[in-house]
């Protein structure tokens, strides 16, 4: 098993219904290695809510030791606006939001398009594009993003 997966297993249970663990990567920097734990939270994520998981997961670690004592970095970091939707709960926080939206394939002749988000269900999403609502199957879409202009 990879030291991400083993990390995973080990800390998921610990977090509870307000801080979610996204994701957790292992992976090499400039400056060594880095074990990168990805949080979210309906509300945002806050420099308290680093500091409380890195705290939260920082003896759990030392006993697990999933690197066997090879040195690394642990950074507790936000999700962030320049990452993909995973879960159903990050969805439903930018309801009535823009979003970036990537097709794998062409849909009524989008490929790449920023929308309001409405919905899903176990099939499909929902946008609202140009005053009308905008139907895409699951299967279809590479990514939903936060949209973000600068």
């Amino acid at each position: 098993m990879k030291v991400a997966e083993i990390v995973r297993e080990a800390i998921e249970p610990k977090f509870n219904k307000d801080i979610k663990l996204v994701d957790v990567e292992y992976v090499k920097k400039v400056d060594g290695m880095h074990l990168i734990v990805y949080i979210d939270k309906l509300t945002g994520v806050s420099l308290d809510d680093c500091v409380e998981v890195n705290n939260m997961i920082e003896p759990i670690l030392d006993d697990l030791n999933p690197t066997e004592d090879q040195k690394y970095t642990l950074d507790v970091s936000s999700w962030g606006l320049d990452k993909p939707l995973k879960y159903d709960w990050q969805f439903k926080k930018y309801v009535g939001e823009l979003v970036d939206v990537k097709l794998y394939r062409k849909v009524e002749g989008k490929k790449e398009f920023t929308a309001t988000y409405i919905s899903q269900d176990e099939n499909k999403y929902q946008f609202k594009l140009n005053d009308e609502v905008f139907e895409v199957s699951i299967s279809d879409v590479a990514y939903v993003i936060p949209h973000v202009e600068f």
